[in-house]
């Protein structure tokens, strides 16, 4: 994608000798600078990742404050500056702590593709480059008809629905994946038809959406029973809070039961936007039985029916 034009430059009087001398004298502080940042972003991430500061502290938030002085949000943003380093060396330019975390949230090839415009950038400028992109990006997700629902009924339903966010940061990250469904419309799928009068469902639905979740399961057939939560690692986006989890909505038709001693949480890695990773599935199957069905499905799965304008788009 071009980027050029995304920000218009601007240019001010030349600088004298003696300016020009001492700018050079402060970018060299500056970068010096950046190199400590750099070193202490890494030891940060290593220490959380390996858990390192379990002997002394139950959570890496409490070691960071304790030991460092650190808030949540510094200790955990020095962390998402570090990955991004990691997916933009070695041309990494120099890269603010600010801008640094501005690209957290994207995906790896997105972030290698910006770093080198907003490094010379002030925070505002590429907040506003970024802000740009994005929206050029949306009109590149492609907007086709969904295949048809699969035939036969299924005992287990997964379904990670494209909801669409109004007046949240979340829903330009949605936008700029997948085509985003309303509510109305995602409750309007006939989906009650492809559940067993005996069936489970198991909704993944974003904490700012619970009350549309609830909603939707109805809709679909199913009586809300419990969550499931997803532990996320690191810290992720949040207008009240950073959001380091994500929750699954469990509903039941008729009288099917859970296999007993199976946990309401999993852990695992964050991956292409909003997919699940693999200790969901195990734990769905480890709970409950098949015949299972995939809706908004990424991928194939071994043993599952998936439907989903994005199969074969990578996981």
């Amino acid at each position: 994608m071009a980027l050029h034009g995304l920000l218009t430059e601007k240019r001010g009087p030349l600088l004298s000798h003696g300016e020009q001398a001492r700018l050079s004298e402060l970018e060299r502080i500056v970068e010096r600078g950046l190199q400590t940042f750099i070193e202490v972003a890494a030891a940060l991430l290593e220490i959380r990742d390996a858990r390192l500061y379990r002997a002394s502290h139950a959570t890496f938030e409490a070691y960071a404050r304790e030991r460092f002085q650190l808030a949540r949000t510094t200790a955990y943003g020095y962390c998402d500056a570090a990955r991004v380093l990691g997916n933009v060396s070695p041309a990494r330019h120099e890269l603010s702590l600010s801008q640094l975390r501005m690209l957290a949230p994207l995906e790896a090839g997105e972030q290698r593709e910006l770093a080198g415009v907003i490094s010379p950038l002030t925070v505002a400028e590429a907040r506003r480059v970024i802000r740009a992109w994005r929206e050029q990006r949306r009109h590149l997700v492609a907007v086709t008809d969904p295949p048809p629902l699969p035939v036969g009924t299924f005992r287990t339903l997964v379904a990670d629905p494209p909801w669409r966010y109004e007046h949240d940061y979340g829903d330009g990250l949605a936008a700029d994946q997948y085509a985003t469904m309303p509510t109305e419309e995602i409750a309007a799928m006939p989906v009650s038809e492809l559940a067993a009068p005996d069936s489970h469902l198991y909704l993944c639905t974003p904490a700012s959406k619970l009350p549309e979740g609830l909603s939707v399961l109805a809709a679909w057939g199913f009586e809300f029973q419990t969550a499931l939560t997803w532990v996320k690692p690191g810290l992720g986006l949040g207008t009240w809070f950073r959001h380091s989890t994500e929750h699954v909505l469990f509903g039941r038709r008729g009288s099917l039961r859970t296999s007993p001693n199976v946990r309401n949480w999993f852990d695992g890695p964050r991956r292409r936007h909003s997919a699940k990773p693999e200790e969901f599935y195990e734990l769905v199957e480890k709970a409950s039985p098949g015949p299972y069905l995939e809706l908004f499905a990424r991928r194939e799965r071994e043993g599952w029916t998936g439907w989903g304008g994005e199969m074969g788009n990578g996981s």
